[in-house]
């Protein structure tokens, strides 16, 4: 016991010993020296371009090369290796392909200054949404400043309680914005963010991609961008509790029958949309595309019979009594609802998704989860969906001689 009381007094003794000796003799490093109290209070810090750029290499894990090692022959360029697949730009495949490797700073929304873009505010509200979404993605993928017009934040407010993207006023959004396709203008984002990442030594592209201001006139809804950012839409579009609370009462009263609630059931949903009221002619005219009938439907409730077990299909429509006479059976249920946002909720809640054409239907599968159905046509004028290549999404016939396409 002797013994060890003195090892004991012996190790605190070489401890205090070495405390002293680290307090007089060690100068203290910058990181654990006190900051003066006026910089203290200083809430904003001017740091060097480079120093900015090590701190986000670092803060995002990004590689970094080794001064001291030998390089390697890997090494020998510092710029980032070209893509393995290099994707074709936006203006020669007529898709939205995105850098998914590199991250732009984004401009702040209050930098005056700096150029903007807006989006034509047109349509209803599918239309609106998917015209939101694409200007959304603008500033997530290339971080340009965007900004809404007054009629769609208003009407897009009225159903979703975080629409968030600022409204366009002339204190801050100056000057005659230029107008331009939406692909247009995606091309000309992406060559410049291709460009800038062959010019650094990171990932991190630090210099704004825009020198102009841009209106984009047309209506944009890019599916196959859509698809791959499905989760950020979900941000994007959080409904009011209103509309999801009836949107829930709907589908309850819907499954009475069942003796079942939307929250308390053991087989899946289902959501279907069907749009005609005012499709027809529209369909016609711009893709010289028929209305959907039973066929595809029908055959669509096949795609999942063959893959889940007891589905339900819940239908909504601006048809309801169409939908009664050719698709209403044991397990395929039509909800009357007479207000669009809350068909969409429904749509939203389902899990799986059957939708007609249209940016309606489109936006309610994307803002649910699951699997997602789309009538397969070969018409090169309806090119919406061609760039889709997505596991969630699948083509289902639609049973009629306009399936395959014939130039007329």
């Amino acid at each position: 016991m002797a013994a060890l009381r003195q090892k004991t007094t012996l190790a605190l003794g070489l401890g205090f010993l070495c405390l002293v000796y680290v307090l007089l003799f060690l100068k203290p490093s910058d990181k654990h020296r006190w900051l003066p109290k006026d910089v203290t209070n200083n809430t904003v810090f001017q740091l060097p371009k480079a120093a900015l750029e090590n701190l986000l290499v670092i803060y995002r894990n990004l590689p970094v090369l080794n001064a001291t090692a030998p390089r390697t022959n890997e090494q020998e360029d510092p710029r980032p290796s070209p893509l393995k697949d290099p994707l074709p730009l936006p203006s020669q495949s007529g898709c939205f392909p995105y850098l998914s490797e590199l991250h732009v700073q984004p401009v702040p929304e209050h930098d005056c200054d700096q150029p903007y873009v807006t989006v034509n505010q047109a349509g209803r509200l599918g239309n609106k949404m998917c015209q939101y979404a694409s200007l959304y993605l603008l500033r997530h993928l290339f971080g340009v400043r965007v900004s809404t017009l007054d009629e769609m934040h208003a009407t897009l407010d009225k159903f979703f309680k975080n629409i968030v993207t600022p409204v366009k006023k002339p204190g801050c959004f100056v000057g005659k914005a230029k107008g331009i396709s939406y692909m247009d203008l995606y091309d000309k984002l992406y060559r410049a963010a291709a460009q800038a990442r062959t010019n650094t030594t990171s990932n991190f592209i630090i210099e704004p991609l825009l020198d102009t201001s841009y209106h984009v006139y047309d209506y944009p809804g890019p599916r196959d961008l859509f698809l791959e950012h499905r989760k950020l839409i979900h941000t994007l579009f959080k409904f009011r509790d209103e509309v999801m609370k009836n949107a829930v009462q709907n589908i309850n009263n819907a499954l009475r029958s069942f003796n079942a609630t939307y929250h308390q059931r053991d087989f899946p949903i289902v959501t279907v949309h069907v749009r005609r009221t005012d499709y027809e002619r529209h369909m016609k005219m711009l893709f010289n595309l028929t209305q959907l009938g039973k066929l595809y439907y029908t055959n669509a409730f096949e795609f999942y019979k063959k893959r889940l077990k007891r589905p339900l299909f819940l239908v909504v429509s601006d048809d309801p009594k169409w939908c009664r006479e050719n698709l209403q059976a044991k397990d395929v249920l039509v909800i009357a609802s007479e207000v669009p946002a809350e068909d969409m909720a429904v749509m939203s809640l389902g899990d799986h998704h059957i939708t007609s054409y249209g940016t309606f239907s489109f936006m309610g599968a994307l803002l649910g989860n699951g699997n997602i159905t789309h009538p397969l046509t070969t018409n090169p004028r309806y090119r919406f969906v061609r760039c889709v290549d997505s596991p969630v999404f699948h083509r289902v016939p639609r049973g009629d001689k306009q399936e395959v396409y014939k130039r007329r």
